[in-house]
């Protein structure tokens, strides 16, 4: 005898069945953190990053003199895989970025402490890279062209020196950074620049219109993330000669829709003898930071871009250097209403400045 099956439809299944059946799924999310920026912050190595004890210091001196941000450097860490990629000519516009256990791991710590982490990524200049594939590099004669500290520099007409700049922002965003800051993000101009051949070069196509177009694709990988995009520029820069502008493909006005923050470096000591009608810039902390700031302000006018200027942090022809030149630089950003600001010491020694703004 055939034995028919019988289905008992309870209560429970019902539910389950209407639940499963009817009720929209939840949509997951991949990145719910809030959309931050650089507000007032230092210079970090990756190698100061990476001493416990220094890098905890460094953390509590910063809390005492109200600073929140640390720009640290990540390109070296987070490129390894793609330059690995690259040396075997097998990075595609299919590679797929990923996160970085250092940089993950240093973000859920500051962001413990109630930091903003800016990952720091030299774009352009790139001698890791070159070195291991002269044909992206930017040349000089028969070779390599090389800055006057012998830098070399990657063709920024590259689609592929682009893509890889552009993997390892994307690493740094799925490594939780609330900001990639670019530096270095544009032709070279030191030296022989003017005899430089690039051999990748689009016919038709500026030198703005391919930094443009590299800032809209970063743009793009990091939306989802909710990462900021940042970039550093020249000081002089943000007083946009026509020359400037060509040399360097850098257009404050054409970037700005792809930017959340431009950081100008209005290092005084950076301006040459006689600029403005200064003997010594480098003696005049307040002029130059509120001179570049109001002229940023002009150029960027009705544009979203937030300026987050970097300022002095070391002595280099500043016969004035001290406490005091750091809170000049600082009061000449307010007095153009920016309050944000960034210190940069290379060698990480923030004691002049941290007794500048102790609290």
């Amino acid at each position: 005898m055939q034995m028919k099956r019988i289905f008992i439809f309870t209560p429970f299944f019902l539910i389950f069945f209407f639940a499963v059946t009817f009720l929209p799924r939840p949509v997951e999310k991949e990145f719910t953190k809030e959309k931050r920026i650089a507000e007032r912050g230092i210079y970090v190595t990756a190698w100061t990053a990476q001493l416990p004890k220094r890098f905890n210091e460094l953390k509590e001196q910063c809390k005492a003199a109200g600073l929140n941000t640390m720009v640290i450097d990540a390109k070296e860490m987070l490129s390894r895989p793609y330059l690995e990629l690259a040396r075997q000519r097998k990075l595609t516009p299919a590679t797929k970025a990923t996160a970085n256990p250092w940089l993950a791991k240093l973000a859920a710590e500051l962001h413990r402490d109630n930091f903003i982490l800016s990952a720091r990524i030299v774009v352009f200049k790139d001698d890791r890279l070159v070195l291991s594939r002269p044909d992206l590099g930017v040349k000089l004669g028969g070779g390599l062209y090389r800055d006057r500290k012998g830098g070399k520099w990657l063709d920024p007409y590259s689609d592929e020196a682009r893509l890889y700049n552009a993997l390892i922002a994307e690493s740094a965003a799925l490594s939780g950074v609330d900001e990639v800051q670019f530096d270095y993000i544009r032709f070279p101009a030191e030296g022989e620049a003017k005899n430089a051949y690039y051999p990748h070069i689009k016919e038709g196509v500026t030198k703005v219109d391919i930094i443009c177009e590299f800032l809209k694709d970063v743009k793009a990988r990091l939306a989802p993330y909710n990462t900021s995009l940042a970039v550093d520029i020249f000081g002089v820069t943000a007083w946009q000669s026509k020359i400037d502008i060509e040399s360097l493909g850098q257009d404050l006005k054409r970037m700005a829709p792809y930017l959340d923050v431009l950081s100008p470096m209005l290092y005084p000591s950076h301006f040459h003898p006689g600029y403005d009608g200064f003997p010594n810039p480098g003696a005049e902390p307040y002029y130059f930071i509120n001179t570049g700031v109001k002229q940023a302000k002009v150029i960027l006018s009705g544009e979203a871009t937030v300026l987050v200027p970097w300022i002095q942090g070391f002595n280099m022809r500043s016969p004035n250097f001290g406490p005091n030149y750091i809170l000049e630089q600082v009061r000449a950003g307010k007095d153009e209403g920016v309050e944000g600001f960034l210190i940069w010491n290379a060698r990480n020694d923030y004691s002049v400045s941290f007794r500048a703004l102790k609290k």
